[in-house]
């Protein structure tokens, strides 16, 4: 089979957040299996080919022009996919699926379909809805939704990357229930293994090597509630002083966060490391203590799956999609969205190191068994053959 997969971001071109990772695994697990894999995203750095076999994927990184209106550079973007793809197809022979990821390509897969009537699958990883926090904003937001919906109505199919998800997209557009599969994420849980001196990666970031050390991963933005966790400091700190609280990630919030953590007085517990990724990010994923997932809206939560891959428990809202996979008290805590709750699972998780390193173990196990790329691969290849 022939399969085209569209993505704004790539392991191998741009890579802006989990989207990247998941289309890169999942053309490489679809490769493994046989499959020829086509990968049309953006140009990366200007020493980039615009075409380069990676690992066996076919990558073609498609230039265009930018826009002060981003909708508009990304109609442009979209617009240079629909001619590249084509020239491809000329070249080389018809696809057999067009699979389009997140509202970014959804007017390029709209155009293929409408030029050339491939079949076509849109996956959603998040809704607009979702990103901007559970709201419905005008302005751009609400060219963003209608953009997103163009996508759910011209695929012939809809992948959602949970239940909740998947609820999500029939209750705002109007999807048919049968129209909507849901597939998980996964991770190359094989990555992190090896083993390092905890205190030697908490020292690099002025962290005791005894300290307890809780990460947040993610963009700092309101969907994600850094500023929950923030809240949450003092309450923690009362009872384990020694705690330092760890902030991968950027995004629209941080100053105000970083800001607001200073006004409690914790400042000097906060780590603010911006974005971090490759074995610096495995590494601190390996020497903390647990991970806090405290979104407002979490449509997955691949950080959940990176954590346990390292062995690693989790404090994790019980908003979307980490209300499906994470087993309260067996490889995890589940959280409300507010400070005095993300307090509580953070100091239940502290009061018995023993109980939450056997949780961080069976999360190891729920990755071994459950979230692996080729168990996702087959089942996106039945959607493919439906």
């Amino acid at each position: 089979m022939r399969i085209a997969l569209l993505s704004w971001e790539s392991v191998h071109s741009i890579h802006v957040g989990g989207i990247a990772l998941h289309v890169s695994e999942l053309a490489s697990a679809l490769e493994r299996k046989g499959q020829e894999v086509h990968i049309f995203t953006r140009m990366g750095r200007s020493d980039h080919p615009q075409y380069e076999c990676i690992h066996g994927v076919h990558y073609h990184r498609c230039p265009f022009g930018t826009h002060p209106d981003f909708i508009e550079e990304v109609n442009n973007m979209c617009r240079s996919f629909v001619d590249v793809f084509f020239a491809t197809e000329d070249h080389i022979g018809r696809f057999d699926v067009v699979h389009a990821h997140d509202w970014l390509t959804s007017n390029a897969l709209a155009w293929i379909k409408e030029g050339r009537g491939h079949k076509s699958i849109f996956t959603i990883h998040s809704t607009e809805y979702g990103r901007c926090g559970n709201n419905f904003f005008n302005g751009n937001s609400e060219r963003v939704r209608h953009i997103e919906w163009l996508g759910t109505y011209c695929a012939d199919h809809v992948v959602a990357v949970s239940k909740s998800l998947k609820n999500e997209t029939m209750w705002i557009y109007n999807t048919p229930e049968d129209k909507v599969d849901v597939i998980y994420n996964a991770v190359s849980y094989g990555n992190y293994d090896g083993w390092l001196d905890p205190g030697t990666i908490k020292s690099m970031y002025g962290v005791g090597p005894m300290d307890p050390m809780i990460l947040f991963v993610g963009r700092i933005v309101y969907q994600k509630g850094p500023d929950l966790l923030a809240n949450a400091i003092p309450h923690v700190l009362n009872y384990y002083p020694n705690t330092k609280f760890v902030f991968v990630g950027d995004g629209e919030m941080r100053l105000d966060v970083e800001n607001h953590v200073r006004d409690l007085g914790v400042a000097h517990a906060t780590r603010f490391l911006g974005y971090k990724n490759g074995w610096e990010l495995k590494d601190l994923f390996k020497a903390c203590d647990c991970v806090c997932v405290p979104s407002r809206n979490e449509p997955f939560g691949i950080v959940i799956l990176e954590a346990w891959s390292a062995g690693k428990p989790v404090v994790a809202s019980s908003n979307g999609g980490p209300s499906e996979i994470v087993w309260h008290e067996v490889n995890g805590l589940k959280i409300y969205d507010n400070p005095d709750s993300v307090a509580w699972g953070l100091g239940t998780l502290f009061s018995d190191f023993d109980y939450a390193r056997w949780m961080g173990r069976n999360g190891r196990i729920a990755v071994e068994t459950v979230f692996s790329w080729d168990t996702i691969a087959d089942e996106m290849l039945e959607v493919y053959n439906y």
